[in-house]
């Protein structure tokens, strides 16, 4: 299932993915914003870069932590 999905994402972008996940602590690539805040590394993330998480249009990391921020709503999917 895994190299199904694998094949429908953009090479670049599978590469960055597995290099964070990797390079993560927990191994966790993609985290949520949890209360204002990244949640993978805690550090406070500021109100445009939560409405630009939030409009979905473009790729977020964090600049902490590296990790991909996503919307809550979107997590919970």
């Amino acid at each position: 299932k895994a190299k199904d999905i694998e094949l429908m994402i953009e090479p670049r972008l599978l590469t960055a993915f597995k290099r964070i996940r990797k390079s993560a602590r927990n191994g966790l690539a993609v985290v949520s914003v949890q209360r204002d805040a990244c949640s993978g590394c805690f550090n406070k993330i500021p109100p445009q870069r939560q409405m630009d998480i939030k409009m979905g249009k473009k790729i977020i990391v964090c600049e902490y932590c590296g990790r991909i921020m996503i919307d809550p709503s979107l997590a919970e999917e």
